[in-house]
């Protein structure tokens, strides 16, 4: 039921949309770009002996105008593997159309609707990303469609379609969709509330073709962030149902994070923390991880800092880590 609502609601978007819409022969675009790039060394008795450079991520953004009521992104993600080697994907290729002024319609590789809005109010991506995306609750972009409806100046809901996947896995035509509604609510000057539910289909044996063994994922989640002035803070619960596909098998998870920039001087202080469950049934195995460090901000585009990251799961020793984090942008 839940499925069939979502795509009724995208296909009445499309239809919505579908209004004539002035087109300008030509159009304007944006080069730009950031990266992330580490130097860590192992603080614990598991990674002692580890002293590693790495460029965890570099993206170059190239956002297109063509026209009043269309526009677009495109976007790379250059990963760097485990074994060394850098990985070219594309994370946003996308179309926007602007049907009227509280309509929108957009399709391609885009950004999920999990978490996107409050990850911005965090802003340190670049040393850790939020719990729903390191946990992989949720991937932070895959393909499909996405219908934008801006209530009023306060609240707007997203629904979306998609591969379900992930944007760096191709779509096999198994019936492993996506189907997701978010809405965003700023009550408050500063404030950006997030509330979403999804269901994501698996395919348990991996062939399309064998009917009844398709355990549908129900996802939700609450997170919110405010930023005034020089601090801000925020956090998030996520619930999922038939985790990664397991039926019967349930997560949680929760999060809190703040910064603080000090007056009159070029440094932040950060601070985050997850606690994430992926088997409730289960006790002593939840996974728990800080993440504290101060920015240092040295010129124009770009950020130097040293953080500690505390990594542990269930009754295993922890793992710790010294980072000099680079963050440069373009």
């Amino acid at each position: 039921m839940f499925r069939r609502l979502i795509t009724a609601a995208a296909m009445l978007l499309v239809v919505a949309a579908a209004a004539p819409a002035a087109a300008q022969v030509g159009g304007s675009g944006t080069l730009k770009g950031r990266a992330y790039f580490d130097l860590m060394k192992g603080l614990s008795d598991a990674n002692e002996d580890v002293l590693t450079f790495a460029f965890r991520r570099v993206y170059f953004t190239y956002d297109m105008k063509m026209s009043d009521t269309v526009s677009g992104r495109f976007r790379t993600d250059i990963v760097q593997a485990t074994d060394g080697r850098s990985h070219v994907y594309v994370k946003n290729a996308y179309a926007d159309w602007k049907a009227t002024d509280r309509v929108g319609l957009r399709a391609g590789v885009m950004g999920t609707i999990v978490f996107g809005e409050v990850e911005e109010v965090w802003a340190y991506r670049a040393v850790a990303k939020m719990m729903e995306d390191e946990f992989k609750v949720r991937s932070s972009s895959d393909i499909g469609l996405m219908g934008r409806v801006r209530l009023n100046d306060r609240a707007s809901v997203n629904v979306m379609m998609a591969n379900g996947e992930g944007y760096d896995k191709p779509d096999d035509g198994a019936n492993r969709k996506a189907y997701e509604v978010q809405g965003l609510f700023a009550p408050i000057p500063g404030l950006t509330v997030s509330g979403y539910v999804g269901l994501r289909g698996f395919d348990t044996d991996g062939d399309p073709a064998t009917t009844g063994d398709q355990v549908d994922a129900t996802t939700i989640d609450l997170a919110a962030g405010y930023a005034q002035g020089p601090f801000a803070v925020g956090g998030s619960v996520a619930m999922v149902n038939d985790w990664d596909g397991t039926a019967g098998q349930n997560a949680q998870g929760i999060s809190g994070w703040g910064r603080y920039t000090l007056p009159n001087a070029p440094l932040t202080l950060l601070a985050k923390i997850d606690r994430f469950d992926s088997n409730t049934d289960v006790d002593a195995d939840q996974t728990t991880y800080l993440v504290a460090g101060v920015d240092y901000a040295a010129g124009k585009g770009l950020s130097i800092i040293p953080n500690i990251q505390w990594y542990k799961v269930g009754a295993a020793d922890p793992t710790t880590g010294f980072l000099l984090t680079f963050y440069w942008k373009w």
